[in-house]
């Protein structure tokens, strides 16, 4: 990415540290009253020039865009394990069936926060220096809410246990399904009111 010579701005490595490190906001169905209502102009702008109205649409828009990934991974890992509902319970079978659809999810949880972070990077690199502080705070808060629902799917995906779906115990399944939808939702919510 970079030769040994070049300096990445501290907003930059802000963002890329983002992506791999878990910031431990919280949020979750019952806070999100709590996001809906909190003053982020007042969080992201005290210190920074403003970010361009259309520049902070495309910021979040990445983030939004990035808790689809996760609803959709979960979902995609849940209907390949659900797809045994009708087999004959096997374990080896099952095993790696189960997983490989986990670590596919996970996978691609962890692809869309690379290419979250290029995406973000682009952006505020084609503003104006007085901006990218800005920008980039902005960014950074975005992701804090997008990674902790990425967790929540995560966790919830490897607490499926392949002995419970043998005994036909479905009930984990459903119950992850329910609260990566719920998550995701919070998720939404709470990044479209930064706008």
């Amino acid at each position: 990415m970079c030769s040994t010579s070049e300096t990445i701005p501290a907003w930059e490595q802000k963002i890329r540290d983002m992506a791999l490190s878990d910031p431990g906001l919280e949020i979750s169905v019952n806070s999100l009253e709590a996001v809906e209502n909190a003053h982020f102009a007042a969080l992201i702008y005290k210190k920074y020039d403003p970010v361009p109205d259309n520049v902070r649409v495309q910021l979040i828009s990445i983030h939004i865009v990035t808790v689809q990934n996760v609803e959709t991974a979960t979902r995609t890992c849940i209907d390949t394990i659900q797809g045994f509902k009708n087999e004959k319970p096997n374990r080896d079978v099952w095993g790696r069936a189960i997983s490989e659809a986990c670590w596919t999810a996970k996978q691609s949880f962890s692809d869309r926060f690379d290419n979250a972070s290029d995406q973000a990077v682009e952006t505020i690199t084609a503003l104006p220096p007085t901006q990218h502080e800005g920008a980039a705070a902005l960014f950074s808060y975005g992701m804090g809410i997008v990674r902790k629902v990425t967790n929540q799917a995560s966790d919830g995906i490897l607490d499926i246990d392949t002995k419970e779906l043998l005994a036909e115990n479905w009930n984990k399944l459903t119950e992850v399904d329910n609260d990566v939808k719920a998550g995701c939702s919070a998720a939404r919510d709470a990044l479209n009111s930064m706008f």
